[in-house]
């Protein structure tokens, strides 16, 4: 190949790696204590349907206000992909050997075009009315494509570049969307790990991750809602194993205290189980781990029920809200509206699946239980911030808001009850 043809490709290769762009981190306002209160807020920063229009949303937002479709965007986004599929394909023909000079310049010119328009497509996103969990969820998208792309054509490369190779054994293409098959992780992993290219055909494998990468943009979300439960639905399982955690503690506590009693010399069995190496809990910190977990159990519940009525499906929040009532209790919510009540669900529920399991390692004898207590009531009030947007998704519903006051009431159960210990 020659010194054209390889600097053509290096070029593609730096620019590529220039289009991986770091998610910015979630920027949500904090969560007032009531619904009024939350009510006020959506109104004063993002200019609720019917009022006037705030200084701070210029023309360009009120554009992207009426104008945003998350699902025409993301069928673009899909032909972008495949064209961008189309044309890697293309240029790894082009740049195998024999490689001729010409057609490998204009194959590297037509995909670095199609990488341009993805970059600038991706950047293009308004996040204030898409939402900040769903520009997260594509930016990470195009990063793999962007790092894939820059990988494969670094095989064609005399002289690496260096900045791809680091990359390539600290970032892989695996599942960070919620639905990327099990096939693909693997491959990907492996691939940029770099144990298939060292094989003479590891260009060849290479491709098929960048094509692997291009078809998970089909599988992207379309809304900031779907994007939103798509997490959710992961934090879910971290929130089982906490919850199972705790159990297995209670239950294995009571088997320590049988087999105690069997022996009769207090050392319980002689298995290699992990709860036996573990201090037996005294019956004060027994009963406060089986009110902790329910509390937990109960927050399981919370967060699915605002997966099901939130985010799995199509909410009618726009017409149950709609303004055909002069009450002041009547809002009408724009896309903008409606894509910060999910980045604020998104980051509340981040908090609470966090402090699950640090609740749950808290749990082990001996117990700091002053701090347990503390603990279980931050996870109530990250709860009640659930709870509030929640009740703002299910406004007009009778029995999904019946259903969230019993939630609040039953919490507080529970927490009574830790109290009156």
């Amino acid at each position: 190949m020659t010194e054209e043809a390889q600097q053509k490709i290096r070029s593609l290769v730096e620019m590529a790696m220039g289009y991986v762009v770091k998610p910015q981190p979630l920027l949500v306002p904090a969560i007032p204590e009531t619904l009024d209160a939350l009510v006020e807020q959506l109104n004063n920063n993002l200019s609720l349907n019917g009022s006037t229009t705030t200084a701070s949303q210029n023309p360009q937002e009120q554009q992207d206000e009426e104008t945003w479709d998350g699902e025409s965007f993301g069928v673009r986004l899909a032909g972008l992909g495949k064209l961008l599929s189309n044309d890697v394909t293309k240029a790894t023909l082009a740049c195998k050997p024999p490689a001729e000079t010409k057609t490998v310049v204009g194959m590297i010119d037509a995909l670095a075009e199609t990488c341009f328009r993805l970059a600038g497509f991706v950047e293009s996103i308004p996040v204030k009315v898409a939402g900040q969990a769903y520009k997260c969820e594509i930016q990470v998208l195009a990063n793999n494509i962007f790092l894939a792309t820059a990988g494969l054509l670094n095989e064609f490369l005399v002289n690496k570049v260096e900045e791809v190779q680091i990359q390539e054994q600290t970032l892989s293409l695996k599942g960070d969307v919620h639905g990327l098959s099990k096939k693909a992780v693997e491959s990907s992993s492996s691939v940029l790990k770099g144990e298939t290219a060292k094989t003479e055909d590891g260009y060849l494998v290479k491709t098929g991750i960048v094509w692997e990468a291009c078809q998970i943009f089909e599988q992207a979300s379309r809304s900031n809602r779907q994007a939103v439960a798509k997490k959710l639905g992961d934090m879910m399982s971290t929130m089982e194993d906490a919850i199972a955690e705790v159990q297995d503690m209670i239950d294995s506590n009571d088997d320590k205290g049988g087999n105690e009693d069997e022996d009769g010399d207090g050392s319980g069995s002689e298995s290699d189980d992990s709860w036996n190496d573990d201090e037996k809990m005294t019956e004060e910190e027994k009963q406060l781990s089986v009110r902790a977990n329910a509390l937990l159990k109960l927050t399981r519940m919370l967060l699915k029920k605002l997966q099901q009525r939130c985010l799995d499906t199509q909410s009618n929040v726009l017409t149950a809200a709609a303004p055909s009532s002069t009450s002041s209790s009547t809002i009408s919510l724009k896309s903008s509206d409606l894509a910060m009540m999910c980045d604020q669900l998104y980051d509340r529920a981040g908090g609470i699946v966090a402090l699950a399991d640090e609740i749950a390692t808290s749990l082990y004898s001996p117990q700091d239980q002053s701090a347990i207590v503390e603990m279980l009531q931050e996870l109530n009030r990250k709860n009640h911030d659930c709870i509030l947007v929640g009740r703002l998704f299910v406004r007009g519903q009778t029995e999904h808001e019946k259903w969230l006051d019993m939630c609040e009431t039953q919490a507080k159960k529970i927490l009574d009850t830790v109290f009156q210990k």
